[in-house]
């Protein structure tokens, strides 16, 4: 009997696939939970889905991947930040210069409108970590 084995990430996206040769059904299920250690495994037969298992310890993982997240999301605020700061001076040359500041007040709408998306990105990532560990 061909089965196989797939490793799920938390949104449900396949991390890993393992075809496998089991005698029955019960095999691929034994098989199944012994993979589900530290991610989600499903195990399929053919078309048919036998079973779903879960690790132990689910809620350590989407924790930390929040925590990276909260991380990535803070670096890109800095970025953005910097980003931010360097056109303002960009503008503040061009003035001197008595130049066009039509489309460098443009760029800096757009890197102020992409640092409050990602301001909301953070504050959903803070909401989501307090509401699981509270």
């Amino acid at each position: 009997m061909r089965c196989h084995i797939f490793t799920l990430d938390d949104c449900g996206g396949i991390l890993n696939a393992q075809e496998i040769d089991c005698i029955n059904a019960e095999e691929a299920l034994q098989l199944g939970s012994a993979a589900a250690a530290v991610d989600p495994v499903e195990v399929w037969c053919g078309p048919r889905r036998l079973a779903r298992f879960e690790p132990e310890r689910r809620q350590e993982r989407p924790i930390s991947r929040l925590h990276e997240l909260l991380i990535v999301a803070e670096r890109r605020l800095r970025e953005g930040e910097q980003h931010i700061s360097q056109q303002e001076m960009v503008i503040a040359r061009l003035k001197r210069e008595e130049r066009d500041l039509a489309l460098a007040f443009s760029i800096l709408d757009a890197l102020i409108e992409s640092q409050k998306a990602q301001l909301e990105e953070r504050a959903l990532i803070v909401a989501e970590l307090e509401k699981r560990s509270g």
